[in-house]
This record gives structure tokens, C-alpha cells and sequence, in this order.
């Protein structure tokens, strides 16, 4: 038996056929030209970073550690321990005459994560006061929030009436960033016996106890912002492993310093 074949058939198939291959065409067409605005913004931004106007030139790291006599009588029969880190990021502008261009108007830091493998403690990460660094400080628990902002200062009259104990930065880049981090009660109830001799109120601690330095040691990481005089607006996404013990020496010697060059890896990149 022959199948009758409707007349609009055939037209109906060619329309489907060509719209499809419209279709087909428009969205190569979309994505040939995505690409290349995309390939253009990519060009935008490598123009606009060829000569960096900030970046990282070196990191200061201090750790250490505390025991903290919870008992009134003080006889160290109750001890909280707690790992300390002090981090000093140095921003270079990369210029001996100051302009508009290289002069920050404003500064701020976000996006903070804590990473530690050891799973007790708290950590937390604070706002250091540049004139503490290497000094034990107990803080909140949550003394960062979501965003750390700084104070900026211009002159060396503002600079004589500050104190450092909020956020300050210059505008010229003379002073580094100061952020602190701590692990409370890494350790709780430890007591001082005949068996375990005198405590150490510092990283020498960790010679008495049966811990991984390697699980303590924090890696933190944030995101920094700034803003020149100009209105340009700058970001660096850092990460910092502050490692309790290397090569070069070890907490449990009572601290460790590590002070690295940042130059050619931490640049800001303007936005926009």
C-alpha cells in the first residue's frame, strides 16, 4: 500500500532544516564573538597590568606560643596553650616620587579563611598592632568579621595623634599590614608536674608535648584591596603558610622568623 505524501511536506522539512541551520549559525556566530570580546578584555587587562603600580615585596612571619595559668593560686596547674602568628606584609609602590598614582586613599582586606589540620583550638585572625608584633595577645573569638577596613594616614601630624590600635596604613606604603592570627586552647588543663619539669611561656612549650607541628602550622589566605588617588582600584589574592618548623629553624626553639620575598609573586592588579 502507497503512503500518500501531503504536499506541505517537503516545504515544512526544508523551513525546519533552515531554521536549524540558523539557529546553528547564530550560535557559532555568539561564540566566535564572546570569544573574542573576552579575548579583548583579557588584552585590556594584561595592558592595563604590564607595569604594576603595587605590589607585595616581602612578608614578615613571627610564631610562637603561650601558656596561659588559669588557677588563682598560679601554680600552674591549669594551663591553656595557645600557638600565636604575627604577619607583616610590606606593600611597594614601586616609585620614589609620590603622585596621585601611587598614593593609597583607601585600604581594605576580606575574604579571610583559616586553614589548620589540627582539630582542636580556636583560631581566629585579628587586626595586629604593628607595635605588638611578636607580642602575646589574647582577643575575641571573632575579632575579624567580614572585612577588616584601615585607617589611612597622610600626614605626620594624623600619624603623631594615632595610636595603632585600629587598622592604620600610610598613604605612601611606609608601614606594612598587620595581621595577627592565634589557635586558643590548643591544649586545655595542662599541669606542670615533677615529670614534666619547668613550663616554657613560649614555642619551647611544644617540647614537652607529643604534637604535630605540621598539623598546627595555620595557612591563611585573604584578599586585599586599595584604592589611589586617582580612584583606580587595585586586588591581590594572597595565601600565607606560616609553618612552625623548616629547614631554617623551629618554633619549639621558643619562636621561628621567616621573612620572604614577595616581589615576584604578589602583584595588584587594577580592576575594571
Amino acid at each position: 500500500m502507497k503512503t500518500k505524501i501531503h504536499k506541505f511536506a517537503l516545504p515544512i522539512l526544508l523551513a525546519i532544516i533552515l531554521a536549524i541551520l540558523v539557529i546553528d549559525y547564530q550560535c557559532i556566530i555568539k561564540k566566535i564573538m564572546n570569544k573574542n570580546q573576552f579575548a579583548n578584555q583579557v588584552v585590556q587587562i594584561a595592558d592595563a597590568n604590564r607595569e604594576p603600580i603595587f605590589k607585595v615585596s616581602k612578608i614578615i612571619k613571627y610564631s610562637s606560643a603561650e601558656a596561659i595559668d588559669n588557677t588563682i593560686e598560679q601554680n600552674l596547674q591549669d594551663l591553656s596553650i595557645c600557638q600565636y602568628s604575627d604577619l607583616a606584609i610590606y606593600i611597594d609602590n614601586l616609585t620614589d616620587e609620590l603622585t596621585e598614582k601611587n598614593s593609597v586613599k583607601e585600604l581594605y582586606i576580606d575574604n579571610f579563611k583559616i586553614d589548620v589540620a589540627y582539630k582542636y583550638g580556636t583560631p581566629t585572625l585579628y587586626y595586629k598592632n604593628p607595635l605588638e608584633i611578636s607580642k602575646f595577645r589574647m582577643v575575641a573569638e571573632k575579632e575579624i568579621q567580614d572585612r577588616l577596613q584601615y585607617n589611612i594616614i597622610y600626614t605626620n601630624q594624623q600619624n603623631e595623634q594615632n595610636d595603632y590600635e585600629t587598622p592604620t596604613f600610610f598613604a605612601d606604603c611606609s608601614n606594612p599590614i598587620t595581621i595577627g592570627f592565634i589557635n586558643k586552647n590548643i591544649l586545655s588543663n595542662y599541669q606542670v608536674t615533677k615529670e614534666n619539669g619547668l613550663v616554657s611561656f613560649d614555642g619551647r612549650i611544644f617540647n614537652q608535648m607529643d604534637m604535630n607541628l605540621k598539623e598546627l602550622s595555620p595557612k591563611i589566605s585573604f584578599t586585599i584591596h586599595l584604592t589611589n588617588l586617582q580612584n583606580e582600584k587595585f586586588v591581590c589574592n594572597m595565601t600565607a603558610d606560616l609553618q612552625l618548623e623548616t629547614n631554617e629553624g623551629s618554633v619549639k626553639s621558643g619562636y621561628i622568623i621567616q621573612i620572604t620575598d614577595e616581589s615576584e609573586y604578589y602583584r595588584f592588579f587594577k580592576e575594571g
